[in-house]
């Protein structure tokens, strides 16, 4: 089993670059817009939590959650993660 500290360095290396592209393809931002917009989010924090196993989803779906969140102000959980 991987520590937390392994877990968040996968995150940033694998899933968090393709959330990033697909999120800015979906809204329009630019990158650092969309930077901002992921690292002060509510799904990012649950996202770093390897507990609430959302890392389980594509880039895409994380990416339309984001957008989501962004327009509604809070995160709509699909089925199937543990909080």
């Amino acid at each position: 089993m991987i520590n937390k500290e392994e877990f968040k360095a996968l995150m940033a290396s694998c899933l968090v670059p393709e959330l990033l592209n697909q999120y800015m393809q979906i809204s329009g931002d630019d990158y650092l817009a969309a930077i901002h917009t992921l690292y002060n989010s509510e799904l990012y924090s649950l996202l770093a939590n390897k507990n609430t196993k959302l890392w389980h989803l594509s880039p895409l779906q994380l990416a339309v959650l984001l957008k989501e969140e962004e327009n509604n102000g809070q995160v709509e959980i699909p089925d199937g993660a543990a909080l």
